[in-house]
């Protein structure tokens, strides 16, 4: 069984074929999603319900998904940003949030994802001093989950 099994996950895409791909990848892997397409959408969903994860594509038409960042990170909700630019598609100020590249990949989808469960989000600082550094990615034959936080 999954890690990201019965997790509820806010997936923010304008793309409704990308929405429809991305919405099957996380269904399959056991989780409960809600979509938003459009940015007023998000942050009512971020406001109304209890979400574990949150996957939000960074440009929403001529908007962007930060609001909706601002609010889960209030809330303690860790997500990352979904992007064909990368890391430099990512306003600077976001950096510390875990970047995916687009088209979405399902392993790598349930790789982030799960370090994300394990090992939460960096807080606003990246140096989040109250938190011991996370060693759940470990290098080998594949991702390696450890929840024991590095010494």
């Amino acid at each position: 069984m999954s890690a990201l099994q019965g997790r509820r996950v806010l997936l923010v895409e304008d793309e409704s074929l990308v929405a429809m791909l991305a919405e099957d990848m996380l269904l399959d892997l056991g989780c409960e999603v809600t979509v938003a397409m459009r940015l007023d959408q998000a942050l009512a969903q971020a406001r109304a319900q209890a979400f574990d994860l949150a996957v939000l594509d960074v440009n929403l038409g001529d908007a962007r998904s930060y609001p909706v960042a601002d609010l889960l990170r209030a809330r303690g909700v860790p997500f990352l940003f979904a992007t064909g630019y990368g890391r430099q598609g990512v306003d600077p100020a976001y950096h510390a949030a875990p970047v995916m590249q687009k088209p979405y990949q399902a392993a790598q989808l349930e790789t982030l994802l799960t370090h994300l469960l394990l090992c939460g989000a960096p807080g606003r600082d990246e140096g989040d001093r109250g938190r011991p550094a996370c060693r759940c990615l470990e290098p080998g034959d594949g991702p390696r989950f450890r929840a024991e936080p590095a010494p």
